[in-house]
């Protein structure tokens, strides 16, 4: 204890920390800076500046100590008590002011109001300590009994408090109450630590040898049944009050990790110390692996000492809060131990780098598994958003459905006690290293789900849309033709009516098609009488700030591509019989007729001389006219057929069906020979060409996961048109269930590479070819 006095630890107590809980909080204030009010961002300059001060006042308070070789004074820790505690007591007072709810939770992590209590705690711990070194110290003959009956009579005082004081508490200032309780907490919970931690020092400076001789007594409750009793409690086993759906108390502790570690580490604490200098040596390297896993929970524990007083006269098994904190001194006396009794064998280097070796394992281990989530993650939506055609694709199911697992538990919000579904810390270092501190939307979620696991799709619903009596009611162009882009640039000006009595709040949405060679290239929006242009957004974070400020009834305007050249159109709100005005700029090659809402609307002007009429080579792109496409020889392929066959999960018994359905086709209605091929397709799709092994093939297939038929048309399609053949594909799929396979509302944005026909056909149990289309709806028959 005496050795906490050494102002060097204040650096380590109080610089370090802060430092470090600075950072977490700037890396948050980031994220959420923009969606902050004024009032919220004044809370974070306020409260940001006042740890800063106080932390540069320990500052130099350390250094002033080391410079003058003197130890941290009695009255350092009274006043770094109060100053903490008071800042403490404040920023709970505005903690849900510096985060509003109105910020979505998902860009929150679950433990962030636990960062200034983990990280403000070891000042206050250590303060603690320096008071109880100095009292002790100062007196002759302590007596630890004494100590230990003051700790055990305030939870007594606090639980007769709160049974028969605290019922009949009815103070004039409802505030008032409440503050004063706060402060009695606090000030019983300080009083109860002081005297606990006095009692257990002097009786381990009293009674040194009979501890050590009757270790074990004490060494396996405090690291193993403890830990694990608390484990229990924690995950509902014990008692189901806190554990529930994957949560608990004070976080999600169910990985089966937790208790092997929490065994382990009581193995390596509770094993005998010999004189063997090698097996001392491993024994280090041991104890020091498991450190981290005492560090941790000492770190989660922290902010909620405070609490334990509490707790055992609430519950009674409070105690199990403090037992972190004295397994920490425990493993820190044992490493200390270790290598003080090995400086005699190994030098200080190499003692040094094994502990520290041995304290990143565990760290390291954590960062690299994330690190493989976040790339079987990435490939994933990579795999389903924008893939490679000619990449083949190895997901590990196992981390895909571990990764999802966690960002589901991060979704669920509501529920938790204190921290509920996530896990301390860690979930915020994965949302961090995996996720980027985003999240997934719940229909992409199922749509992962659906294609690597064969799970249903979900009905997420449409939004609702009150446009049944909103239109266009006039329109003007304008039309010039840009030399520096050798386009013409198009006006479109919109007035847009509500021509609905009622007083409820309208919205414009409907759905145009762009004609080939145009593009939207500016938008405005009238917002009473201002006119706001339009921003360049990426679509899902143009869509999520739409569906944001339409919530509040304010004046967005959205255009987005939908597949191929069909864009959606949206501007809210519309009062009662309210004219809005907007207007959209196109860019074109040649004149074009766009159709919008029953009116066509034609842009440029086809007399013009400057009608582009000439091809030519724009970068990496090539521009044909309509006048050169005219010329152009006509080329006739020919057609052969491709079968895709199902083989998700649960698809192996139909192996002999479809085969016997394939044979048929083929016999009955013969298409270009030698070109037949056929492609296997669950999560992934497997081709080959449609030969004497075709059957053998079939039976090599791993049946699981979904039909994710999309993949193999897309697949398909773009390999049939990159080969620049003579030939095209003719689908036919083979499945009991094309409801149940996986596929977009159309292909318009592959319509170049199937100029021929969008039909293909599902073969059916009596071998009849049943027509799809492609670019509409192609799970209902034509």
């Amino acid at each position: 204890m005496r050795n906490l006095l050494n102002p060097k630890w204040l650096l380590v107590v109080n610089t370090v920390p802060i430092m470090v809980l600075f950072l977490l909080f700037y890396s948050q204030y980031t994220i959420v800076k923009s969606l902050l009010t004024d009032e919220s961002l004044t809370l974070w300059r306020t409260f940001g500046g006042v740890l800063f001060g106080l932390c540069l006042i320990h500052f130099a308070y350390a250094l002033w100590l080391i410079l003058k070789r003197q130890s941290i004074s009695l009255y350092y820790g009274f006043v770094a008590l109060v100053l903490y505690i008071v800042f403490l007591y404040m920023y709970g007072n505005y903690a849900w002011d510096i985060i509003p709810f109105d910020i979505p939770r998902w860009m929150i992590p679950g433990d962030l109001f636990m960062y200034v209590g983990t990280f403000v705690m070891p000042t206050l711990a250590h303060a603690l300590f320096v008071l109880v070194g100095r009292f002790t110290a100062e007196q002759d003959n302590p007596k630890a009994g004494l100590n230990f009956l003051i700790a055990v009579t305030i939870p007594i005082l606090w639980y007769l408090f709160s049974q028969i004081i605290l019922p009949f508490w009815k103070p004039v200032d409802s505030n008032f109450g409440v503050h004063f309780i706060i402060v009695m907490v606090i000030v019983g919970t300080v009083a109860f630590l002081f005297f606990l931690i006095r009692g257990i020092y002097i009786l381990a400076f009293k009674k040194s040898a009979l501890w050590i001789k009757y270790q074990l007594v004490w060494k396996i409750p405090i690291s193993l049944v403890f830990p694990w009793l608390g484990l229990a409690i924690n995950n509902g086993h014990l008692l189901d009050t806190y554990g529930y759906y994957g949560n608990g108390l004070f976080g999600n502790f169910h990985s089966p990790w937790f208790y092997g570690l929490a065994m382990a580490n009581a193995l390596f604490i509770c094993l005998p110390n010999t004189s063997n200098a090698y097996y001392r040596l491993l024994l280090l390297a041991c104890r020091a692996v498991t450190f981290s896993f005492t560090t941790y929970f000492f770190l989660v524990f922290l902010p909620f000492l405070p609490l334990s007083v509490i707790a055992i006269a609430a519950v009674g098994v409070g105690f199990l809060m403090l037992s972190p904190l004295v397994l920490m001194v425990v493993h820190v006396n044992q490493l200390s131990g270790d290598l003080r009794d090995l400086r005699n064998h190994f030098s200080r280097l190499s003692l040094i780098s094994i502990l520290l070796t041995g304290i990143a394992v565990l760290p390291i281990g954590v960062t690299l598994s994330f690190l493989k989530d976040k790339s079987t993650l990435n490939e994933s939506l990579e795999y389903l958003y924008t893939p490679n055609y000619t990449k083949d694709y190895q997901i590990d199911i196992i981390s895909l459905r571990k990764t999802l697992e966690v960002i589901k538990a991060h979704k669920v919000r509501g529920r938790e006690v204190i921290i509920g579904a996530q896990t301390p810390y860690i979930s915020s270092y994965f949302n961090w290293l995996v996720l980027d501190n985003l999240t997934l939307s719940d229909a992409k979620i199922n749509q992962i789900e659906q294609v690597f696991m064969g799970e249903p799709m979900l009905d997420f619903g449409s939004e609702a849309l009150r446009n049944e009596h909103v239109c266009i009611t006039d329109f003007s162009t304008k039309s010039t033709f840009d030399d520096n882009q050798q386009a013409w640039v198009s006006w479109v000006d919109l007035e847009i009516t509500n021509e609905a009595s009622n007083t409820w709040f309208a919205e414009y949405a409907t759905t145009f098609d762009l004609p080939v060679g145009c593009w939207i290239s500016d938008y405005y929006l009238y917002v009473g009488d201002r006119k706001e242009p339009g921003i360049l957004a990426e679509k899902k974070s143009a869509m999520w700030v739409f569906s944001q400020i339409r919530n509040e009834n304010r004046d967005p305007g959205l255009l987005y591509y939908l597949t191929g050249n069909r864009v959606a159109f949206r501007v809210f709100p519309f009062t009662e019989m309210e004219t809005r005005h907007t207007g959209i700029e196109f860019v074109h090659k040649e004149p074009v007729t766009l159709k919008i809402d029953g009116f066509k609307i034609k842009l440029g002007h086809p007399d013009s001389v400057n009608q582009i009429e000439t091809s030519h080579q724009l970068g990496n792109l090539a521009y044909i006219s309509s006048i050169d496409k005219k010329t152009l020889p006509l080329v006739q392929r020919q057609p052969y057929y491709h079968f895709i066959v199902d083989v998700s999960a649960g698809k192996g018994v139909l192996v002999n069906k479809y085969q016997q359905r394939i044979l048929g086709l083929i016999n009955n209605q013969p298409l270009t020979k030698g070109k037949t091929k056929i492609s296997f397709t669950n999560s992934h799709t497997t081709t080959v060409d449609f030969n004497s092994q075709w059957q053998e093939a079939w039976q090599s297939q791993t049946f699981a996961g979904g039909f994710y038929l999309q993949r193999a048309f897309e697949k398909a399609l773009v390999r049939s048109y990159e080969s620049l053949s003579d030939d095209y594909p003719v689908f036919v799929v083979v499945t009991d269930s094309l409801d149940q396979a996986i596929l977009p509302k159309n292909f318009a944005n592959l319509s170049m590479t199937y100029p021929e026909s969008d039909l293909f056909y599902v073969l059916d149990q009596d071998g009849q070819l049943i027509p799809h289309a492609l670019n509409h709806h192609p799970k209902e028959p034509l």
